[in-house]
C-alpha cells in the first residue's frame, strides 16, 4: 500500500506538498492565517533540497504512495542533551490528510526509531501543539508529558506540550 524510505533530492517537492497542506489543515485556528499562508510548495521544496544536500545527520523519511506519490514524512535527529535526560527528537511527522488512520504515522515512526536506536540513542522526545488532537495519539503510544512552553507568532501565543520516551525501543 505503501513504501517507507529515506528521503531523495526527488522527493522534496512532495515533502513540501505534505508539510504545507498539514499546516494548513492541522494548525488551522492554532496559527494566525497570514503566518500558515506565507508558506509556499516552492520556498518549503528549497528548505529540503538545502537540508538534504547539506552535510547533516538528521534522518528523513517519507512514505511513498502505490502511485510513487509522497504522503507523509518523519524528521528526527539525534542530539544528545535536547531536553534534560533524552538523546534524540523526532522534529517532524506529518501525513497527507487523506492517507491518515492508514498505519502510515506509525510506520514512519518506527523507522525513525530503527535509525535511531542505530546511532545508539536510548530516549526520545519532541514537541507539539498543545490543542493538537494528535496528543491522543502520543499518550496511547505511552509517551509521558515532559513540559509545557509558550511563545509568539504575529501576536498570538503558541501552546506546545512536550512528549518523551525515556525507552526508545517502547515505540519500535
Amino acid at each position: 500500500m505503501y513504501q517507507i524510505r529515506n528521503a531523495t533530492r526527488e522527493d522534496c517537492l512532495g515533502i513540501a506538498k505534505v508539510q504545507v497542506d498539514s499546516y494548513r489543515t492541522a494548525y488551522a485556528g492554532a496559527f494566525p492565517t497570514p503566518y500558515l499562508e506565507h508558506f509556499t510548495y516552492a520556498e518549503e521544496e528549497q528548505d529540503w533540497i538545502q537540508m538534504l544536500t547539506s552535510d547533516t545527520e538528521d534522518i528523513l523519511l517519507v512514505a511513498i504512495s502505490q502511485e510513487k506519490q509522497v504522503v507523509g514524512y518523519i524528521l528526527a535527529r539525534a542530539k544528545p542533551d535536547i531536553f534534560p535526560g533524552y538523546d534524540s527528537v523526532i522534529v517532524a511527522l506529518h501525513v497527507r490528510q487523506s492517507s491518515q488512520g492508514k498505519g502510515i504515522g506509525k510506520a514512519l515512526l518506527s523507522n525513525a526509531i530503527r535509525n535511531l536506536t542505530a546511532r545508539g540513542c536510548k530516549s526520545v522526545m519532541l514537541w507539539t501543539l498543545k490543542n493538537n488532537k494528535v496528543r491522543q495519539w502520543y499518550e496511547k503510544l505511552n509517551g509521558k508529558l515532559l513540559s509545557e512552553k509558550t511563545y509568539e507568532i504575529d501576536d498570538w501565543v503558541i501552546n506546545e506540550v512536550a512528549y518523551g520516551w525515556e525507552e526508545i525501543s517502547a515505540l519500535s
